[in-house]
Parts: C-alpha cells; sequence; structure tokens
C-alpha cells in the first residue's frame, strides 16, 4: 500500500491472477468472489515493477566482472584496428619491395649493360680498325661520308656477347639466392 490508499501488485502477481481467473468453475459461489477481485485489481491497484533485491558482491565476483570488462574493451578494439597493418604484413610489404627493387635492377642491368659495352666496342673498335687495318688515304677520304660496317658489327657483336654474359651472371644470382632461401 502507499500513502494515498493505492495497492501495488508485483510483475509475478500477474501469472497467478491470470489462472486463479482461468481456471475458476463458474459455480456460484466463487463467482462473485472473482468479480470483486477483478474490480479491485482494476480500480484501486497498478502494477508495480520493482527491480529484484540486490545481491551482495563478493570479492571473486566482482574480479569475474573487472576480467569481463577488459575481455570486452580488447575485443572492440581488436574490431577497431583490424584494418591496421600489423608487423607481419610490413615485413611481407618490405620483402615485396626488395624482390621488386632487384627484379627493376636486373632489368635495367639487362637492357643497359649490353647497350653501353657495344657503344662503347663502336668507337673503340672504330679507331682501332682505321689504325691497324686501313690505308692512310682511305681514312682522310672516309671521314665524314659513310658508316663503317666493321665498326657497326664490332659493337652490335659486343653487346650480344655482354647480353650472354648478363644472363649467365643472373642465372648464378637466382640460383644462389635460391638456395639461401631454401
Amino acid at each position: 500500500n502507499n500513502n494515498d490508499g493505492t495497492a501495488f501488485l508485483p510483475l509475478a502477481g500477474v501469472p497467478a491472477l491470470k489462472f486463479l481467473i482461468t481456471n475458476s468453475t463458474s459455480s456460484t459461489s466463487t463467482s462473485p468472489l472473482l468479480q470483486t477481485l477483478e474490480t479491485t485489481l482494476l480500480t484501486q491497484t497498478t502494477l508495480s515493477f520493482s527491480p529484484p533485491p540486490l545481491k551482495t558482491t563478493t570479492p571473486a565476483y566482482q574480479k569475474r566482472l573487472q576480467r569481463l570488462r577488459l575481455h570486452d574493451e580488447e575485443r572492440s578494439y581488436k574490431s577497431l584496428t583490424t584494418n591496421l597493418k600489423t608487423a607481419a604484413s610490413l615485413k611481407d610489404d618490405n620483402v615485396t619491395a626488395k624482390s621488386m627493387m632487384y627484379a627493376t635492377s636486373v632489368g635495367l642491368n639487362m637492357v643497359v649493360a649490353p647497350i653501353t659495352f657495344g657503344t662503347f666496342m663502336y668507337f673503340f673498335a672504330g679507331s682501332i680498325f682505321s689504325r691497324f687495318f686501313d690505308d692512310p688515304e682511305e681514312l682522310e677520304d672516309a671521314r665524314g661520308s659513310a658508316v663503317d660496317v666493321r665498326r657497326v658489327i664490332a659493337g652490335v657483336v659486343s653487346g650480344v656477347f655482354m647480353l650472354f654474359v648478363e644472363m649467365i651472371l643472373f642465372v648464378i644470382r637466382s640460383d644462389t639466392l635460391d638456395s639461401a632461401v631454401r
């Protein structure tokens, strides 16, 4: 009961009253009692939603609650940081970058070395051919007019030779790297 005379019905009492009302016999002696109960419930009472009584908390219970809170915070943190890079993924990125740098280095070396060596031999072989194998009169006539085929052939052959040397070095380096990885 409240100070104003209103009676409170706990929520747990509702199923009990429902059981009484639905299972009552239709005899004349119980019918007026149920009608009075129903009238009283509708006019003079209100439902009370009281919380269950608080349990006394033990230290073990508090410790478990703290552990569960920490676990929940850790799970929330992991879900927030799933898209961040970890040390393992950064290591994979470093390995990929190193292998790409190695491939770029080898590719440029395979292109630049034969061209450079072929150009060097074109100019170097040209001066050797002209000094030892040409007549001095023919040298003065042909200085600016024609391309010396011997110089071009010497440059191309030396460039191809250098390409084979680079390919052999590439195979040796690859085999060394593969054996080091295994």
